[in-house]
């Protein structure tokens, strides 16, 4: 809200006035502040004379860099968003493992990524259509940076790394995924979180190594898989950085037109890597439930739910966003037990109770 007010006897009489924090100005903006600092003592400008330059960056609101200010409204369609995705993801991590059973891990990953790229690209096209989004000026490099982190290298690490380690190390390595983003945050975007959000994420990551380590996975550091945790580690990384670097782009584009242009980037690196066994694995690729497993994890796992993880990382912050791939774990295990038979340990129970607590946490800490 803009606060207005008339000065008497500051030499502009009648004159309206309103707060500098209505806007957050660039740099060239803070030094224009400077000069007007000493008609400024009392926290008010003149509107009449003194705006907000035009930044080469998109100006910022209280909302997007304060969680506590954000709306009750903005702050369910977050969460809304980011369960929505974690339920996508844990039901990929299943239609996966099952897909590369008859197709090749490096085939599976990069042709979903073609029907992915092919949704976003709809869904973006729809949204022009629908609810144009303005024109704002960014860093192309920092969205081939994002891209080149979470489309390309988070993957590669993954697939590579998962063929390399056991599957507890990979979960266990996985689930501190959301510490690494809040640490990040803290130093690279001054993001301060109150103590009872650290605690969320601290509940949450104690839930998860529960969940991970009691299901059936063997954890073993042994050098061995040295190399395997290393890759893991290395696209954990990627993508919490990839995180880091989304939120300032996503105050200039939109997330469905980022998760689209971040998969046009890599979408053809992740083909060519693949050309040569594209012959090969063709025959199994056509089958109609594999190919029926390719349409979710690449039009849902990787093309909608990219959208709506960006929707949740804009509004709410990379260390709040992070919390939810801990349900990913959750999700998994549920759908195990629902699909697959898998009966979950009490352990598991616990761990899941556990994730939902430090979620809870987590909210609990926006409004502090």
């Amino acid at each position: 809200m803009i606060i207005r007010r008339s000065l008497q006897g500051s030499g502009f009489p009648g004159r309206a006035w309103e707060p500098v924090a209505s806007c957050v100005p660039s740099q060239r903006g803070r030094e224009d502040r400077q000069k007007h600092k000493q008609r400024d003592n009392n926290g008010f400008r003149r509107s009449s004379n003194w705006r907000c330059p035009k930044s080469r960056s998109p100006i910022l609101t209280e909302s997007t860099q304060n969680p506590a200010t954000i709306t009750a409204k903005s702050r369910l369609i977050a969460d809304s968003c980011l369960l929505a995705t974690a339920c996508m993801w844990g039901i990929n991590i299943l239609v996966f493992k099952h897909g590369i059973q008859e197709v090749n891990p490096w085939v599976f990953n990069a042709i979903r990524l073609i029907f992915a790229t092919a949704a976003l690209g709809i869904l973006v096209w729809i949204e022009s259509r629908i609810r144009p989004v303005p024109k704002r000026e960014f860093s192309k490099l920092q969205v081939f940076i994002f891209a080149m982190l979470t489309g390309f290298l988070y993957l590669l690490c993954f697939v590579r790394g998962v063929s390399m380690t056991t599957a507890g190390n990979t979960a266990l390595i996985m689930s501190a995924m959301p510490m690494w983003t809040a640490l990040l945050s803290f130093v690279f975007l001054k993001e301060r979180l109150p103590g009872v959000t650290w605690l969320g994420l601290f509940i949450t990551f104690i839930g998860t190594v529960l969940v991970t380590t009691q299901s059936g996975g063997k954890v073993s550091f042994a050098s061995e898989y040295f190399v395997g945790n290393l890759l893991i580690l290395t696209g954990s990384l990627a993508w919490a950085s990839g995180t880091i670097i989304s939120r300032p782009i996503l105050h200039a584009v939109s997330p469905l037109q980022l998760a689209f242009w971040s998969a046009l980037i890599t979408t053809p690196m992740h083909l060519l890597i693949i050309a040569p066994q594209i012959p090969e694995s063709w025959p199994k690729v056509t089958q109609w439930v594999t190919m029926l497993e390719i349409i979710y994890s690449g039009v849902f796992s990787t093309g909608l739910a990219y959208a709506s993880w960006h929707v949740g990382v804009r509004i709410l912050g990379g260390s709040h966003a992070a919390v939810y791939q801990n349900v990913v774990t959750l999700v998994a295990v549920l759908g195990g037990w629902l699909f697959l038979h898998e009966k979950p340990l009490v352990a598991q129970i616990i761990g899941g109770i556990l994730i939902v607590f430090g979620l809870i946490a987590m909210r609990r800490g926006r409004k502090s």
